[in-house]
């Protein structure tokens, strides 16, 4: 009775734990990934031209810096963003590195973000800040996991914006 008991506190734990976390994690890779298959309309060349030229080039200012896997068919680059501590001093506001994969296939394209780093002399994982029961653990952790969720939804948001054909207006002719 006591190893059913023990089995069930373990269980309901286990379940309050996770309903904790908010943020998507990767079964295989056990980090936070935000990945979405969009529906689109073109051939594979034209999207993922439309995803050069609309969402690339609008998105970053130097595209071809951060890229490093560009195959007609896969995007794949490395990017930052900085976060938000709350103090007057960005210097001190933390750097967050991140991956990005970006897949073309005929009427679909499934973006990937991932392996969220935080830039310091030794890369620190993301999600170490899920944990709270870190010794080390502060509350500015869960703000910056939420900042982290709002720049992939905004980036999510701003890529399947870029998706949308451009509308050819035909001239009349005289």
């Amino acid at each position: 009775m006591k190893k059913v008991a023990l089995l069930f506190v373990a269980v309901l734990f286990a379940t309050v734990t996770f309903a904790q976390s908010t943020m998507p994690i990767d079964p295989k890779t056990e980090k936070i990934s935000f990945r979405k298959v969009i529906n689109t309309v073109g051939s594979e060349d034209e999207v993922f031209n439309r995803i050069y030229s609309q969402f690339m080039n609008s998105y970053y200012k130097s595209p071809a810096t951060i890229l490093q896997q560009n195959d007609g068919r896969t995007m794949k680059g490395k990017h930052q963003f900085q976060l938000d501590n709350g103090d007057a001093v960005k210097s001190k506001w933390p750097w967050i590195t991140y991956y990005f994969t970006i897949e073309v296939r005929e009427g679909r394209v499934r973006y990937t973000l991932s392996d969220f780093m935080q830039k310091t002399q030794s890369n620190h994982p993301c999600e170490e800040w899920m944990n709270k029961e870190d010794p080390l653990y502060q509350p500015v952790w869960d703000k910056y996991l939420e900042q982290i969720s709002a720049f992939a939804e905004d980036w999510g948001k701003k890529f399947e914006e870029s998706l949308v054909p451009e509308k050819v207006v035909e001239e009349e002719e005289w």
